[in-house]
């Protein structure tokens, strides 16, 4: 399964726009109503800019998903230590629990995978939006 996610990875990382930082990025999350793909999207006004693991995750909640099982990331970097911005963490904290894997691959193939807990271990999220 690993393989396979890696070498689907890889064609996707292609679609990248990554003009700016030219560090590419492709995601695809694993969920109840199939796998989803994400690339990063920059703009010339950074703030516009949409990473992989966003777009995928938003694509799966576009199409209906409601649980989310695992995602896999890769970057176009030879490093072995990338993981998501804080943006994307804040988001994956809206939806992953805190045992769904997180595995991540270089441009080689090389990969490390975490627990969303370990990447994220405190979030802020819809608990403490609960009235007291």
């Amino acid at each position: 399964m690993i393989v396979s996610k890696f070498s689907e990875l890889k064609k996707i990382l292609k679609n990248s726009y990554s003009p700016y930082s030219k560090f590419k990025t492709a995601a695809i999350v694993v969920t109840d109503k199939g796998d989803f793909v994400g690339v990063n999207v920059e703009n010339s006004s950074y703030p516009a800019t949409i990473c992989a693991e966003r777009n995928a995750i938003f694509s799966a909640i576009a199409n209906g998903a409601k649980k989310f099982k695992s995602l896999y990331v890769i970057s176009s970097s030879k490093r072995k230590d990338i993981v998501p911005c804080a943006m994307c963490l804040q988001v994956m904290s809206e939806f992953f629990t805190p045992n769904i894997e997180i595995i991540f691959f270089n441009i080689n193939g090389a990969y490390v995978k975490y627990k969303f807990s370990q990447l994220l271990p405190f979030s802020f999220n819809k608990k403490q939006l609960k009235k007291n």
